[in-house]
């Protein structure tokens, strides 16, 4: 697809993203040189945005963990953005793990091969004492 194609298929996508109501929010706290973000909710086209500012916000992290413990729900655009969030992490010399979720979201990080290529835990304590 040309580039201005692409650029306008990315503003009609963030204007529908907008206007769609999200039912997700992120909590962010820090422990010592790690940030760990818990994601609760639906995690997908409209809460993205969302995970993107937070992650942005603890890029300066040593180790920055994603808990999706209380994920009920994720799609392509929420994997997206967290495989997103592991390669910037990773270009800056950072550590960046997932707290496994529920059974929706170890399914999808499964087939798509995300637990074969990222650092995936069952609970942040398991690396806090790392960092």
């Amino acid at each position: 697809m040309p580039r201005n194609r692409q650029s306008a298929r990315a503003a009609r996508l963030a204007r529908l993203a907008r206007s769609v109501p999200s039912h997700f929010r992120v909590k962010i706290s820090q422990h010592g040189r790690a940030t760990v973000l818990a994601a609760i909710g639906e995690l997908d086209l409209a809460s993205g945005p969302a995970l993107e500012q937070a992650l942005e916000r603890a890029q300066a992290a040593e180790l920055i963990i994603v808990d999706l413990r209380s994920l009920q729900f994720i799609d392509s655009t929420g994997l997206s953005v967290l495989i997103r969030a592991s390669q910037r992490a990773q270009a800056a010399g950072r550590r960046f793990a997932l707290v496994n979720g529920g059974s929706q979201v170890q399914r999808l990080l499964s087939l798509t091969g995300v637990t074969d290529r990222l650092m995936v835990v069952d609970t942040p304590e398991e690396l806090l004492g790392e960092s």
